[in-house]
C-alpha cells in the first residue's frame, strides 16, 4: 500500500434522504479543514431524478479501483459559490477524474454560502438516491446552521481513513491537464447512449484504441487516423452510460500529446464531467506534471497577489485580476496555474476559466512526500549541481550528481532533457527526473558562474 495521512472526518450527523423540519429533501453533512462544518446550501431541486444520477455516477467512480479492482471508499470535495454547486473526486486508483457541477438552474435555493468542504457520502444515502423521482419534492442540504456535537439527540459521525498521498496529490495534477484540453467531438444524447453501449465489454483490449467521429455519432477503431483519440480502459468512460438517458449532449476534449481525455455529459441542470488518464495503470498523482510549479519560487508577488484577489469566484476572470493588479495577463495566467497546483484554484474546461476552492486537506503536508522534489531540494542541499555552459539566455548544461555517476542536464525552451535512466523511459511524459527539477532550481537561484 502506498503512503498515506490517517485523516479523521468527524460529521455532525450521517448523510441522508428523509423527512426534515423543511420537507422531504436529501442532507448531506459537512466537515471542514479544521473540523468545522460549514452550512453552505439548502434549496429545492427542480429535476431530483437527474441530479440524483449524477450523485450516483460519482459515488460510483469515487470508490472504484478501475485497475486494482479493489473498492475503497472515499468522500467527495464540494464547492459552493454565489451561483453553482460543484461536487468532485477521484477513482481509487487515482486514474479518473470526476466533478458534477450544478447550475443555478438546478435549484431554488435558500442558502448558498462560498467555501469548500468534505461531504459525508455514505451507503444508506446512495441506496436513497437511486428512488428519487423527476416531479418529487426534493430539498438539498449541504451542512446544518448549528452543530452541537454533545447535544442530547445529536450524533457524532466520525470516520478514520487512510488518505492516500496519491489521491490527494491528483487534485492537483489533473490542473495541469485541464487548461491545455482542446473540443475534440460533440454529439446528441442517442448517439453517445449508442455509442456507450457499443464498447466492448469483459477484459480490456491488449492493442491501444480509438475514437473519432463516425458524421454524427462516435466510432471505436484500433488504428490511428486524423483526429482520433487514444483511449485506454474503456470501462472508465463506459460508467457514463446510466446518465445519458437525461442528458442533452455529450463534448470530448483532449490532449493528443499527453493523452488525456476529457468526457462531458450536458444536462439542462449541469454537467457531469471526466478526465481520464492516459494508461488505465497511470494514475494522475504519479504524473508529476506540477513538480515545476511547486519547485518554482519565481513571480511571489505575483502568486500573492492573485490570491488575494480570489473570493470563492464561480469564474476567475484574469483580465479583471489583471486591470486591479496591474499585472500583465500573462502573469495572472501563470500565477493561476501555480495556485491550481496548490489546490487553491480548480479549471472548468467548459468555461475555459479557473474557479476558487481551496481543498480541505493540509496540502503542506502532501508536498513534502513528493519524492522526486525532495530529492532535488537534497542535491541543492549537498551541492551536487554544477553548471557547464550558458549556452543562451534561457539555455544551460549543468552535471548533477547521481547514485554512481553524473548525469548531464540540458536545459532547453522546448524540453528539458537528462541523461539518467528514469528520464530516458518516460522522456518527459510523466514529467521532469529530480536531476532536472534540481538543474532548474540551481538555475532560478542565480547564484552561479561558469
Amino acid at each position: 500500500m502506498g503512503a498515506s495521512l490517517d485523516y479523521f472526518y468527524q460529521y455532525p450527523f450521517a448523510s441522508a434522504v428523509g423527512e426534515w423540519e423543511r420537507g422531504f429533501g436529501l442532507r448531506l453533512a459537512t466537515c471542514g479543514v479544521n473540523q468545522e462544518h460549514p452550512y453552505f446550501f439548502h434549496g429545492k431541486l427542480r429535476n431530483p431524478r437527474c441530479i440524483g444520477d449524477m450523485l450516483l455516477v460519482l459515488s460510483d467512480i469515487v470508490t472504484r479501483h478501475f485497475f486494482l479492482r479493489s473498492p475503497v471508499l472515499r468522500d467527495p470535495v464540494v464547492t459552493s459559490s454565489e451561483t453553482m454547486l460543484r461536487f468532485e473526486g477521484f477513482s481509487g486508483c487515482c486514474g479518473v477524474y470526476a466533478r458534477a457541477d450544478f447550475l443555478p438552474e438546478a435549484f431554488q435555493s435558500d442558502l448558498q454560502a462560498r467555501g469548500t468542504t468534505n461531504v459525508d457520502f455514505n451507503n444508506p444515502m446512495r441506496a436513497a438516491l437511486t428512488r428519487l423521482r423527476s416531479q418529487e419534492n426534493v430539498q438539498l442540504s449541504v451542512g446544518r446552521e448549528e452543530v452541537a456535537i454533545s447535544r442530547s439527540g445529536d450524533t457524532v459521525v466520525e470516520k478514520k481513513v487512510k488518505l492516500p498521498i496519491r489521491w490527494i496529490k491528483g487534485f492537483s495534477e489533473v490542473q495541469a491537464y485541464l487548461p491545455i484540453l482542446a473540443p475534440m467531438f460533440e454529439i446528441d444524447a442517442h448517439e453517445a447512449r449508442q455509442f456507450i453501449r457499443s464498447l466492448p465489454r469483459g477484459s480490456a483490449p491488449k492493442q491501444p484504441t480509438y475514437v473519432a467521429q463516425a458524421q454524427r455519432s462516435l466510432r471505436l477503431s484500433f488504428r490511428p487516423s486524423a483526429g482520433a483519440i487514444r483511449l485506454q480502459g474503456l470501462d472508465r468512460i463506459r460508467v457514463l452510460e446510466p446518465l445519458l438517458g437525461s442528458a442533452k449532449g455529450l463534448r470530448v476534449w483532449a490532449d493528443n500529446e499527453s493523452g488525456v481525455s476529457g468526457w462531458e455529459v450536458q444536462f439542462d441542470v449541469g454537467r457531469f464531467f471526466l478526465l481520464v488518464s492516459p494508461e488505465s495503470y497511470r494514475g494522475f498523482s504519479g504524473e508529476g506534471q506540477i513538480l515545476e510549479k511547486l519547485a518554482a519560487n519565481n513571480c511571489p508577488e505575483a502568486i500573492n497577489l492573485v490570491a488575494a484577489e480570489l473570493g470563492w469566484q464561480n469564474i476567475v476572470e484574469s483580465d479583471a485580476i489583471s486591470r486591479k493588479t496591474g499585472l500583465g495577463i500573462d502573469e495572472v495566467r501563470r500565477a493561476l496555474a501555480v495556485l491550481g497546483s496548490r489546490g487553491l484554484a480548480g479549471y472548468d474546461v467548459s468555461a475555459g476559466a479557473y474557479f476558487h476552492r481551496e481543498l480541505p486537506f493540509e496540502l503542506d503536508k502532501v508536498e513534502e512526500l513528493q519524492p522526486r522534489l525532495q530529492g532535488a531540494r537534497e542535491l541543492l542541499e549537498e551541492n551536487k549541481v554544477r553548471l557547464v555552459a550558458t549556452i543562451a539566455a534561457d539555455q544551460f548544461d549543468l552535471l548533477v550528481e547521481g547514485t554512481e555517476v553524473e548525469h548531464t542536464v540540458r536545459l532547453r525552451p522546448d524540453q528539458d532533457k537528462c541523461t539518467c535512466p528514469w528520464f530516458s523511459k518516460h522522456q518527459g511524459q510523466r514529467g521532469p527526473c529530480k536531476h532536472i527539477l534540481a538543474a532548474q532550481m540551481f538555475v532560478e537561484k542565480g547564484e552561479y558562474s561558469e
